[in-house]
């Protein structure tokens, strides 16, 4: 089964808390800043997969990435909840349980502006803007695969299956991408 993941929305919010532009050529334009909002679970949910690879360049800040391996068992620290299925209004995916598992660190490195880092598919990993908050990249994905991504909720925190990817209209998230490319302030 193939998941159709096309956002018909230009520009939206991720719960992870960037701003997300769709490009050309299976790539999109990702940038962070400290006034997002994210998923009120953000601190216990932000260890995700792909269900593609992607090399990400870093255009303005330094990003964090850390790469995890799970280790399926029945008393993880972490749920893991698949993606599949029809967006919801809101823009996100259904969360659907699909075990539990714990995470161990298998790397941990940062990437400046100018550099790039690959992703595989399925590979669990955490971003994190450094500094001051404000990182912008641009994505390209390689390869789609049928079987959805999961997202993980440390056991006993309800995940967070209503943020809106349209809470801000498109004039103030393109405010966010200006002030993070261009230096230019948001207006509060």
């Amino acid at each position: 089964m193939i998941i159709d993941d096309i956002m018909t929305d230009k520009i939206t919010l991720h719960g992870l808390g960037f701003v997300q532009v769709q490009l050309e050529g299976n790539q999109r334009l990702h940038v962070w800043h400290p006034e997002l909002p994210r998923r009120t679970c953000f601190e216990h949910s932000a260890i995700h997969d792909h269900r593609f690879d992607f090399v990400s360049r870093v255009l303005v800040g330094e990003q964090r990435n850390t790469e995890y391996g799970d280790i399926w068992c029945e008393d993880g620290e972490f749920v893991m909840y698949l993606h599949e299925g029809a967006r919801t209004p809101r823009g996100g995916r259904p969360w659907t349980p699909d075990g539990r598992t714990n995470m161990v660190v298998t790397d941990d490195f940062t990437v400046s502006a100018g550099s790039t880092y690959n992703q595989r598919a399925y590979k669990y990993h955490r971003t994190e803007p450094q500094g001051n908050g404000k990182v912008a990249t641009i994505m390209q994905e390689f390869g789609e695969y049928s079987r959805g991504a999961h997202s993980t909720c440390r056991f006993g925190i309800e995940p967070d299956t209503d943020f809106d990817r349209f809470q801000w209209s498109p004039a103030r998230l393109w405010e966010v991408v200006t002030d993070v490319l261009l230096g230019q302030q948001v207006t509060p």
